[in-house]
């Protein structure tokens, strides 16, 4: 079984939590989901304010939004699941399928909440920064190590970090609209 991961076309971060964890013996890996049944502890310890990460949406590109609404869920193992218990899977967001790009919702929600891809479709490129912590799943650990940490507190939280965090989607939103 393969667990790909997607990433925020506005931000550039993960839409979920999802990450390896070396096995205590050997070149092995575990695979922390987050969903209670890990056999693993995270990298990084996981709090409140990390939640948002997981919390994502799949905003269609085009068609109309009678017939394709935006879906949001909670991103696990590759797929979104909708609150009614729908799966989408992570192929829906990579310009095949029923054409829906993935965002976090606090970053569609900092971009004014769009019907659909439209209105950022200025946002050609992911944010280059993130490019090295990219893998199949997401690289927490050197991230954090790199002095990123910050990057992963929920931007819409009054905290210091969240803050600066929105200061920074808000910056890729408008710059790449100039």
């Amino acid at each position: 079984m393969a667990v790909f991961a997607t990433y925020c076309q506005v931000c550039g971060l993960p839409v979920q939590q999802d990450h390896y964890v070396p096995a205590e013996v050997g070149d092995y890996f575990h695979i922390w989901r987050g969903d209670g049944d890990d056999a693993c502890d995270p990298i990084i310890a996981f709090e409140a304010e990390h939640a948002w990460l997981r919390d994502a949406l799949g905003l269609r590109i085009d068609g109309d939004a009678l017939f394709m609404p935006t879906v949001s869920g909670i991103v696990h193992d590759g797929d979104l699941e909708s609150p009614a218990g729908q799966l989408f899977s992570a192929d829906l967001f990579d310009g095949e399928g029923d054409d829906r790009m993935a965002l976090h919702a606090a970053c569609w929600r900092l971009a004014g909440e769009p019907s659909s891809w439209a209105p950022l479709a200025h946002l050609r490129d992911l944010p280059e920064a993130e490019d090295r912590y990219r893998r199949q799943l997401f690289d927490f650990k050197s991230f954090v190590g790199d002095g990123h940490g910050w990057m992963l507190v929920d931007p819409e939280s009054d905290a210091p970090d969240g803050l600066r965090n929105q200061r920074r989607i808000l910056a890729l939103i408008e710059a790449a609209a100039e």
